[in-house]
């Protein structure tokens, strides 16, 4: 009876030091959180963040943004999609670095929806935590799942094709123009641009950059700051490497009836 009885005292006391008094409170902060956000109600979505949040996002090398940045993408997601749905796989309590469980909630689950646009279906797997501050407010959120995937497969697109007729014995002096800090580094890292690619074909000597673009505003935008304003110059440099001068340099755009298989 007393072997019982030390075993009962020790399973309760190892549930009891495995919570967290404020686990509970915002466990259900968490999943209101998400119920809101599948109800498109940012205002009330925002009422359960701490104005000095910290918003850790899955695009590559992004940096740490805030509760202005956390509205602006919600709103993004609203826009975009319908019939937003997140499903559970579990709900589980946090800890610090340490170990220590300190009330923070992390789940695994599904998003599911559609793209308001293109009118595709999203199944979107991945692992979100919240982080709260003394007044059970969200303080710091973060997220892992393949937001580049996820917009690859469902989100529009907007693709510019630019060929480049490079002058012969001239292929690696484009190549070498193009992978400098002004070139399309600078390219992917202007306002709208949301991919870049890039490749050589040998047999026509011809560069092709091609390119995914949030309109074809943005990328007139950004040609005519390449052309008039940029101080580098790179747009006459790549000129001065093409046949025909700006003849060998045709930006592809606008472009219709995009479908992927």
């Amino acid at each position: 009876m007393k072997k019982l009885l030390s075993l009962f005292f020790v399973a309760a006391l190892f549930v009891s030091c495995n919570t967290n008094p404020k686990y509970e409170a915002n466990l259900a902060t968490a999943q209101k959180l998400f119920e809101l956000h599948g109800e498109e109600d940012l205002e009330g979505q925002l009422a359960l963040l701490s104005k000095d949040m910290e918003l850790i996002t899955p695009m590559y090398n992004s940096e740490p943004g805030n509760y202005d940045t956390y509205a602006a993408m919600m709103k993004g997601y609203h826009d975009g999609y319908e019939d937003i749905l997140y499903t559970a796989n579990v709900w589980l309590p946090g800890s610090s670095p340490e170990g220590v469980l300190d009330g923070s909630v992390r789940t695994y689950g599904t998003w599911t929806g559609k793209n308001s646009v293109t009118g595709k279906e999203v199944n979107l797997k991945g692992y979100w935590y919240f982080n709260f501050d003394d007044e059970g407010k969200v303080i710091t959120q973060g997220d892992f799942f393949d937001i580049g995937g996820m917009m690859q497969a469902v989100g529009p697109k907007t693709p510019v094709l630019v060929k480049l007729k490079v002058k012969p014995g001239k292929k690696q002096a484009m190549i070498d123009l193009l992978n400098t800090p002004d070139g399309l580094q600078t390219t992917r890292d202007y306002d709208g641009c949301l991919s870049l690619e890039a490749f050589f074909n040998d047999d026509t000597n011809t560069y092709y950059v091609y390119g995914n673009w949030a309109s074809y505003d943005h990328y007139q935008k950004y040609l005519d700051w390449r052309f008039n304003d940029d101080e580098s110059k790179l747009a006459q440099q790549v000129v001065a490497l093409c046949v025909g001068g700006e003849k060998g340099l045709t930006p592809l755009f606008p472009n219709t009836d995009y479908a992927s298989f």
